[in-house]
């Protein structure tokens, strides 16, 4: 498709006509300022337009930073503004500047794009607590910030402090010697990526502390001996899954007494053959589950989870990468279907089984069918009209569809799917401008912003005044990838 002018000057009109005003949203930031002011009416002139646009998640940056300017002295504006994670840090700033009451200026504390400038004018100019909580709950606010609230010594801040990745390890260690009766804040220190090593040397006093210890990706090995036989089964339970466990410290866990000590072991990427060997013997069933998904246990083990009495496992064999081609034939005729749709989303089948599954009357093994790349045009176009809200959607995730199933699904119930669609890349420009009457306003955003995309570049150039209705000279030209 060509996209020229005249395409523009459609979407222009259409998004000035809009209901609601995400049309006119997804254009602006791409629009030439003559096109702009033509649309701020559209955007901003209707107050409860200003208020769907302070709450969407999904808008450019310069449409909000706009509507901060527009609406300072509208409360509620300004609220559902503070509390949009998308709104950018020039709209937080005009906000702040604006004043506002306490509960505007307690969400700008806790806004993740407020600049780290005036995150430390906020800390240096208030005593109020709840304001004091959200900055240190802000991952944006500096260290240094972070350390002078812990030089305040109030023990409500403490445990945010501890848990900020963004605090130092001075300032850790600081709230490490004052909140020696606050076990929950200690632990958060020893959790703490920063955490100083000194404090990883020792054996913890409380459970939950040498929980966190065990949890810890620089824990010594020592440390990681004494915990794996603590009394506390969640201790070892933590310390199994620890990266640098040492082997002889494995072997005795993978015969702990707690199941949950056995499943960490299971999960392990460094597995051995001779421990999954063991494991897939287990008593419990989610050990034996977790070791026929482990990407290390051995292929030749599969065929044992495959006659596993719980589906679970069986389901489980059928997900490994490395699941022998017998073995799946075996799960394609498993007499569960959860497990027979594990085999369904497997790259590679042998077209025998693949069809196979395809007659299958389960939502699951036709969901997985769906979205097999291995899956015929012509079985997939049978799966688009499903009745199954599910395997239609898994026709919409399946890469390799052809274009000709999507076009079918493009008018499809769920506005949902009519928005993947969009996304797909066997869905042509051409497919996507004849949806530009979609019902829903979400999609029709979507459609306005991809070819705002494709009209943004060139007319950045552009300096002429918008066109009238009746004129037909392009304002651009440009080629479709």
């Amino acid at each position: 498709m060509r996209f020229s002018g005249r395409h523009w000057n459609e979407l222009l009109r259409r998004a000035q006509e809009d209901a609601e005003p995400y049309a006119a949203a997804a254009l602006y930031p791409h629009a030439l300022p003559a096109h702009r002011a033509c649309l701020l009416p559209r955007l901003f002139d209707a107050r409860q337009d200003r208020l769907l646009l302070a709450s969407a998640g999904f808008l450019a940056p310069a449409v909000l930073a706009r509507l901060a300017t527009l609406a300072r002295d509208d409360a509620a504006v300004c609220l559902r503004l503070a509390r949009n994670p998308a709104a950018p840090a020039q709209a937080l700033v005009t906000l702040w500047r604006g004043g506002g009451g306490e509960r505007l200026r307690l969400l700008l504390a806790r806004h993740a794009n407020m600049p780290r400038g005036v995150l430390a004018q906020m800390a240096e100019g208030t005593a109020q607590v709840e304001i004091l909580r959200a900055l240190c709950e802000n991952t944006g606010t500096a260290a240094d910030v972070l350390a002078a609230l812990e030089r305040r010594h109030l023990p409500v801040l403490h445990r945010l402090l501890a848990i900020n990745l963004a605090t130092a390890a001075d300032t850790l260690l600081s709230l490490w010697t004052a909140a020696v009766d606050e076990p929950a804040v200690r632990a958060q220190v020893l959790l703490h990526p920063h955490c100083p090593g000194s404090l990883l040397e020792a054996v913890p006093a409380t459970v939950l502390e040498r929980r966190c210890a065990a949890r810890h990706p620089r824990a010594p090995v020592a440390l990681l001996r004494q915990l794996a036989a603590d009394a506390d089964p969640t201790v070892r339970r933590a310390a199994a899954a620890h990266a640098a466990m040492p082997a002889q410290a494995l072997l005795t866990l993978c015969f702990d007494a707690d199941a949950g000590v056995r499943r960490a072991v299971a999960g392990r990427a460094d597995l051995s053959a001779r421990m999954a060997g063991w494991l897939q013997e287990d008593t419990d069933s989610w050990v034996r589950r977790t070791v026929a998904r482990n990407a290390a246990c051995p292929p030749a083990l599969l065929a044992i989870a495959a006659a596993d009495a719980h589906a679970e496992v069986r389901r489980a064999a059928a997900r490994h990468p490395a699941c022998p081609a017998a073995v799946l034939e075996r799960l394609g005729a498993d007499p569960e279907d959860w497990v027979q749709a594990g085999v369904a989303y497997r790259d590679g089948l042998a077209p025998p089984l693949l069809r196979r599954l395809a007659r299958s009357a389960s939502v699951d093994v036709l969901a997985g069918v769906a979205r097999n790349a291995a899956t015929l045009p012509a079985q997939l176009s049978r799966l688009a009209a499903h009745e199954s809200p599910d395997v239609r959607r898994a026709v919409i995730l399946n890469r390799a569809a052809p274009r000709g199933v999507l076009l079918a699904l493009r008018q499809d119930g769920y506005a949902l799917h009519r928005a993947m669609v969009l996304d797909h890349p066997n869905f042509t420009d051409a497919d996507r401008w004849r949806m530009r009457d979609d019902p829903d306003a979400q999609v029709r955003f979507r459609i306005f912003s991809h070819f705002a995309r494709l009209a943004g570049v060139p007319a950045a150039a552009h300096t002429e005044a918008p066109p009238r209705a009746e004129q037909s000279a392009p304002l651009m030209t440009m080629e479709t990838l």
